[in-house]
C-alpha cells in the first residue's frame, strides 16, 4: 500500500524547469553588460562559445551571480555537469539567499538521475525559501521514495501546516503514517483528503483500509461504501463489496456482545434491533456480491447466516441450497446440509 499516492517524481522535473528561469532573477545581471551576450550565445545553441566568453570575464574578475548561472546553463547544455554544478555553486556564494542557481543545480542532478543529490539540493531551496510549496512537496515525495519516512513526514507536515489543501499532501501524510502502522495519526489526514477529493476512489479506499487496520469497523463502512459508488475499477468491487458485507456482520455481532449474558430485556431488545438492521445491510451487500459472483460460496453462506440471525430461516434456504450445488468443501457442505435439514423440519 505504499503507493497508493498518484503524483511522484514526474512533477519534480516540471517544478524545477519552471523555477529555472522564473525564480530569483539574478540581482547582478542588469549591471553586467556582457551577460546578455552570453545569453544570446546560449539561445543560439553556441554553448561552448558562451562558456569561453564567461571564462574571460571570470579571469578579468568581472563576475556576477548572473554570469555564473549563464555559464552553468551553457555547461549543462554541453552535458558537462561537474562544471555546471561548480558554476551554480559560485552563483550561490554571491547570493546565498537566492534559489535560482540552486534550482538550476537541482536540474543537473535530475538529468543525471542522482536522486540523493537532487533531494539535498531541494532541501537547501526550501530551507532558504519555505514558501516554495511545489519544491517542498517534491522533496517529501523523494524522501518517501528513498524510504526516509521520517524526513518525508517532516516535509509533508510542514507543508500541511502552511496549506492543508495543497494538492495531495493530506493524502500523502495519511499514506505515510499508514505505512508506519500509525493508523490513529493517519485518520485526520485521510479525513481531510476525503473532504478535498470526495469522488476520489483511491482516497476513499485508503481511508477505509486505515480504519480497518485500526479496528474501527463502524467507521470503515462509510468510505468503503462511497468507494463502491464512485469507483470504475471493476476488479476491486467484489472484494470491497464482500468486505462491507462482512463489516455489517461484525457490526451486528458487536451490538449483541454487551448483552450476551444480560437478563435486561429492554437492553437485549435494543441490541437485537441494532443487530437486525446490520444483518439486513449485510444481506444487501451479499446480494450485490452475488450479482457479480453468482457462485461465491462466501456470499451464499454469509447471506444465509445473516438471514438466520434475523430469524428468517426460510429466506435463507435458497442460498444454502445453492451453496450445496457449487461448493466442493465437503466438511462445510455437511454442516450446511444439517442446517437445511433443521430449517425444513421447522417448516413442517
Amino acid at each position: 500500500m505504499r503507493r497508493i499516492v498518484k503524483v511522484f517524481l514526474l512533477g519534480v522535473a516540471a517544478v524545477i524547469a519552471m523555477g529555472t528561469w522564473a525564480a530569483d532573477k539574478p540581482k547582478g545581471q542588469a549591471k553586467d553588460q556582457e551577460t546578455p551576450k552570453i545569453e544570446e550565445l546560449i539561445n543560439k545553441g553556441e554553448y561552448q562559445k558562451a562558456v569561453d566568453l564567461a571564462k574571460k570575464f571570470i579571469e578579468a574578475k568581472q563576475v556576477t551571480e548572473g554570469l555564473y548561472i549563464d555559464m552553468g546553463i551553457a555547461c549543462q547544455k554541453l552535458k558537462d555537469y561537474p562544471s555546471a554544478i561548480a558554476a551554480y555553486e559560485e552563483a550561490v556564494k554571491l547570493n546565498p539567499l537566492g534559489t535560482g542557481a540552486l534550482l538550476d543545480e537541482a536540474s543537473c542532478y535530475q538529468e543525471q538521475g542522482d536522486m540523493v543529490k537532487l533531494a539535498e539540493t531541494l532541501k537547501r531551496v526550501v530551507d532558504i525559501d519555505p514558501t516554495k510549496e511545489d519544491i517542498r512537496y517534491s522533496l517529501a515525495v523523494m524522501y518517501d521514495k528513498q524510504d526516509k519516512v521520517d524526513d518525508a513526514l517532516a516535509q509533508y507536515e510542514e507543508l500541511y501546516k502552511s496549506d492543508p489543501g495543497f494538492k495531495n499532501v493530506a493524502y500523502a501524510v495519511g499514506v505515510t503514517y499508514y505505512g508506519k502502522d500509525q493508523f490513529g495519526k493517519a485518520e485526520p489526514y485521510f479525513e481531510k483528503a476525503a473532504q478535498l477529493h470526495p469522488m476520489d476512489d483511491q482516497v476513499l479506499l485508503a481511508q477505509g483500509q486505515n480504519y480497518l487496520k485500526g479496528k474501527k469497523f463502524d467507521q470503515a463502512i462509510p468510505p468503503l461504501k462511497a468507494f463502491l459508488e464512485v469507483t470504475k475499477n471493476e476488479n476491486y468491487k467484489p472484494a470491497i463489496t464482500g468486505t462491507v458485507a462482512g463489516l455489517y456482520v461484525k457490526q451486528a455481532e458487536l451490538a449483541m456482545e454487551p448483552v450476551k449474558n444480560s437478563k435486561d430485556k429492554a437492553a437485549i431488545a435494543q441490541a437485537e434491533a441494532v443487530a437486525n438492521a446490520s444483518y439486513g445491510n449485510a444481506v444487501v451487500y451479499f446480494d450485490k456480491l452475488l450479482a457479480m459472483r453468482p457462485n461465491s460460496e462466501a456470499a451464499l453462506e454469509g447471506k444465509a447466516r445473516a438471514l438466520i440471525m434475523m430469524d428468517k430461516p426460510q429466506d435463507a434456504l435458497p442460498a444454502l441450497k445453492q451453496f450445496m450445488q457449487v461448493s466442493k468443501n465437503e466438511a462445510e457442505k455437511k454442516s450446511v446440509a444439517e442446517t437445511i435439514k433443521k430449517i425444513e423440519s421447522q417448516k413442517k
